[in-house]
């Protein structure tokens, strides 16, 4: 209640729709529940008093005419009954030799028929409104006439016809407009599930651009995009499919004369730092070349785990892992399996043991990978994304990779719509990897 006093237009904007559909149902609701509550309003307080009176004078006439010929001819008594039941819908009673209370005026019932009493009754009279009924009683000359009718005397038809053509014309429009406008935003919708598909490195072959013109020219945009990035991406594998030939030919050329030149110390330490050298140029070139144009496809994710457990590099290292029932994704599954390897290389790495756990919900599934080496410093824990960081510089190509692990794991999840983030591991001391990936 406080934060609404303070920020009534902030509170006023969290109760709008969230929805394009439901924003424009509303802009076109508003007009027609203003138009239909002002035409309402205008109609009660001109036409329906008006008609209002207009009852009143009527039933105020009736009751003066046949207290008038009561008392010119009292003895047709019967007659006047008759009269006042078949033309007027009255129900006629006399009580002979009783009074009224000439001040036993009603001052508390409906405004119109008091004042149309007052103005057609010239003697005494009473009336009281029960909830179905309104009893008239009227001073005659030998007693007292009592006049009982409906209280639908004084109630028009129009007023609840007006309202309801107000309220089925209004529904039936908005109804209509509502189909137009679900039509409208049904395009933008296709749109936007594309560019999601799209984030998340998954296909869209069915997606056309449809719709307004605005919508269609955002639709060939992306498009228009999505073939720029898919062409600038199969430029860079040529050539780097190019330039990796051009490299591995003379480090292979080396290799060669060096296996074949007589062993000594100067000959193992240029064979390591050729070695070091393929190394550092095949995660160049893996960092480089991403995931490629590798299609989605449904995949098991518990398989692709236990494949990419099976396939690390320190075998010595024991991991510790319970296979269990995960949900299949839309993916690519070998970058993928890439990024899971890298994960695991890199807690066996630094740890003795390595523990992974994995569960899925709705609209997630997070794999953890948690390890009981040193762990990362708090504050190096995003710097370790950035491509060819090492903690430890000191360390060889062959101890301590080339940097670009993480970076490349991180790459992938983020291409899939998820991410990668690192915290500590309060169960076994060392670093915690979470994979996140949406559903």
């Amino acid at each position: 209640m406080k934060y609404l006093i303070k920020h009534p237009f902030k509170a006023f904007k969290t109760c709008l729709p969230k929805s394009m559909f439901g924003r424009a149902l509303l802009i076109l609701m508003a007009p027609l529940v203003l138009v239909g509550t002002l035409s309402a309003y205008i109609f009660f307080d001109n036409h329906w008093d008006h008609v209002t009176k207009v009852l009143a004078d009527t039933l105020a006439g009736e009751i003066s005419t046949l207290t008038a010929l009561h008392n010119a001819a009292p003895k047709n008594q019967e007659l006047y009954k008759t009269l006042a039941g078949t033309n007027f819908k009255i129900n006629m009673n006399f009580f002979p030799k009783v009074r009224l209370n000439p001040t036993a005026f009603n001052k508390n019932g409906d405004p119109f028929l008091n004042k149309a009493l007052s103005k057609k009754v010239f003697i005494p009279y009473t009336y009281t409104m029960t909830r179905n009924n309104i009893e008239i009683r009227v001073q005659a000359k030998d007693g007292v006439l009592e006049f009982i009718t409906s209280r639908k005397r004084l109630l028009s038809k129009t007023f609840y016809l007006f309202i309801m053509w107000v309220g089925i014309t209004s529904a039936f429009f908005l109804l209509i407009a509502s189909i137009f406008m679900h039509n409208q935003v049904k395009p933008l919708r296709r749109l936007a599930i594309a560019a999601e598909r799209f984030g998340k490195g998954r296909s869209f072959p069915d997606f056309k651009p449809e719709g307004a013109t605005e919508i269609r020219k955002v639709a060939r945009a992306f498009l228009d995009m999505k073939e720029r990035l898919n062409r600038q991406l199969t430029q860079r594998l040529d050539m780097l499919s190019g330039v990796s030939h051009d490299l591995r030919t003379p480090l292979t050329r080396m290799q060669l004369q060096l296996a074949m030149m007589p062993v000594s110390s100067e000959v193992k330490g240029l064979q390591k730092d050729v070695d070091e050298m393929g190394q550092m140029l095949e995660g160049y070139l893996t960092f480089a070349r991403g995931e490629g144009l590798e299609e989605t496809s449904e995949t098991d994710m518990n398989a692709l785990l236990l494949d990419a457990i099976q396939g690390r590099s320190h075998m010595n290292k024991k991991v510790h892992y319970e296979s269990q029932p995960l949900s299949h994704l839309h993916i690519k599954p070998q970058a993928l399996k890439r990024c899971l390897t890298n994960l695991i290389n890199n807690a066996t790495r630094y740890g003795q043991e390595v523990w992974i756990n994995a569960r899925s919900n709705s609209e997630s599934l997070l794999i953890s990978v948690e390890d009981d080496g040193p762990g990362i410093p708090q504050d190096k824990m995003e710097e370790v994304f950035k491509p060819f960081f090492r903690l430890d510089r000191s360390r060889n190509v062959s101890t301590g990779g080339v940097g670009l692990g993480l970076t490349i794991a991180r790459d992938i999840a983020r291409s899939h719509g998820g991410d990668i983030h690192l915290s500590k591991s309060k169960a076994h001391g060392g670093l915690c990897m979470s994979l996140i990936l949406p559903q």
